[in-house]
């Protein structure tokens, strides 16, 4: 990092520095895509190196007076760290994430963490939808057959534009070009991070479109409020309560929602009364953990905890359940029992890309992340507050679809906090 600028506002302290560098002759094209974001949003510093080719990418980190400290960068909108206080005045980073930009930009080593969830968030069955009478066929980037988190190039692997509002919050901002991994209509997105001093992070999701389309936007940051490195046993101490009532029927193995919803009472989805996360993901699929579409989290040691608000009618709640050394299920083909293909060949690439990128995340025992930390199964949590899954092809659940002339909200808040006494 060469440079950085300080800003203050109300107690909060944000630097702007620079992660990394791109090339901009990567796969994704990036540097003609920021110019277009550029463009769109009327912004002026490109963050682009034109001589060498590469683009810059920044990172915010936002301090406020209780020394709590976030950390965002432009590759997915991504928070790398939250450093939060406990009781006792020690500091600890409690989201998991990568040292250096190499790491995240691996899709072997870094499936979506930490990042923006989008266009859709969560899955899409057979990677496949309509819209009135028009067919769309989305990548299929989960066992070869299902669409994931906005597909092989989501949100989460693009880089965003940035700048400072009034210095007291970071805007990020995306624009999905049409037919971008299969989307109809051009999509431009913002995310503003904001800490405040009553150590609130809160992100503001907006979106406007071109096009009627999908949008499902989320945040995919992985927690243990003991410590990024602290792993399983720590995890398995937290006490977790969930604000609902019913979930959305689905299986581990073949997550899509079945398209039914059924009440939490008297099953080992009721997590309405707080419960340690250990003792609930002992009893939820076989011992399999959570990864379930469904909000306040407790950790016993050292009294952190974490609160989340939101507007979205469902959370996913997830356990880590599918970090090494999960084995995932069989690589499904690409043929006419699973969805008519626009274009064949590129199906069977996609199916190749996506054998090839669960082949080597196979090979892991564990995900090297920061510090030296081993990140493995059941290491971590994470509430990704969205709609239902596959709502587009499921009547009952709330519609997903946005038009011209509207724009797509979504707050989110994450509220840390140190538990003085035991309340629960």
């Amino acid at each position: 990092m060469t440079t950085s600028r300080n800003c203050k506002c109300n107690n909060v302290t944000i630097i702007e520095g620079i992660f990394g560098e791109v090339c901009a002759d990567n796969p994704n094209d990036e540097l003609e895509n920021v110019e277009s974001v550029l463009s769109s949003c009327g912004e002026g510093d490109h963050s682009t190196d034109k001589e060498n080719e590469s683009i810059k990418i920044k990172s915010y980190t936002m301090c406020n007076a209780n020394r709590m400290e976030v950390k965002v960068i432009t590759w997915g909108a991504t928070i790398v760290s939250i450093k939060c206080p406990d009781k006792y005045g020690d500091t600890a980073d409690v989201v998991l994430g990568f040292d250096d930009l190499d790491s995240y930009l691996d899709p072997s080593l870094n499936s979506y963490i930490g990042c923006i969830l989008g266009r859709c968030a969560n899955r899409i069955m057979d990677g496949s939808f309509k819209i009135k009478d028009t067919d769309y066929f989305l990548t299929r980037n989960e066992m070869g057959r299902h669409h994931l988190h906005g597909g092989t190039n989501g949100f989460g692997r693009r880089i965003w534009e940035s700048h400072l509002e009034d210095g007291c919050s970071v805007i990020m901002s995306y624009l999905s070009v049409d037919g971008d991994e299969g989307y109809p209509g051009a999509v431009l997105v913002t995310a503003k991070f904001k800490l405040t001093d009553d150590n609130r992070l809160t992100i503001g999701i907006r979106a406007s479109t071109s096009k009627p389309t999908l949008v499902n936007l989320s945040h995919g940051s992985l927690f243990n409020l003991a410590g990024h490195d602290a792993g399983e046993e720590e995890l398995r101490s937290h006490k977790i309560t969930l604000n609902c009532d019913r979930w959305t029927v689905s299986e581990f193995e073949d997550p899509v929602p079945t398209g039914a919803i059924r009440s939490v009472g008297g099953t080992t989805m009721d997590l309405r009364i707080a419960k340690p996360i250990g003792e609930s993901i002992d009893k939820a699929t076989l011992g399999k953990g959570f990864d379930h579409n469904f909000c306040v989290l407790r950790n016993s040691q050292p009294e952190v905890f974490l609160e989340i608000y939101s507007d979205q009618p469902g959370v996913q709640f997830y356990t880590a359940s599918r970090l090494p050394p999960y084995t995932p299920a069989t690589i499904f083909p690409c043929d006419d029992q699973v969805v008519d293909c626009a274009d064949p060949c590129d199906c069977e690439t996609e199916s190749s890309n996506a054998e090839s990128h669960v082949s080597e995340k196979n090979k892991l025992q564990f995900l090297p992340g920061k510090a030296g930390a081993e990140y493995k199964r059941f290491c971590a949590f994470g509430l990704q507050p969205q709609n239902y899954p596959n709502a587009v092809n499921v009547e009952k659940f709330p519609c997903p679809i946005l038009r011209p002339g509207q724009v797509y909200y979504h707050d989110l808040i994450y509220k840390f906090g140190v538990q003085l006494c035991d309340s629960l």
